[in-house]
């Protein structure tokens, strides 16, 4: 595996724009219950996980073997201030 990067989202976007395998994503909920929407090569691309949290609860989803995105990977974010982390090579 390649040295992994991590990134933050606090609002819909693109976590990368290239292909990867996405290793782990952490929802965590702000003042009110969040969901994260995530789609390999981009925005209209296809659903490969959707997350959800109660308020100020963390939910932790890991994929020990890694899930191929071509295209990189798109998120999208509900809830007030919520933040999800995205670990990716």
């Amino acid at each position: 595996m390649n040295a992994a990067n991590i990134k933050n989202l606090a609002a819909t976007g693109d976590v990368v724009t290239s292909t990867v395998n996405l290793f782990s994503v952490t929802l965590t909920g702000g003042s009110d219950a969040a969901t994260v929407t995530v789609k390999a090569g981009g925005s209209s691309g296809t659903t490969i996980l959707v997350v959800k949290a109660a308020a100020n609860t963390t939910v932790p989803v890991p994929f020990n073997a890694g899930v191929p995105c071509s295209g990189g990977i798109h998120a999208t974010l509900t809830g007030t201030a919520p933040n999800a982390a995205f670990v990716y090579a």
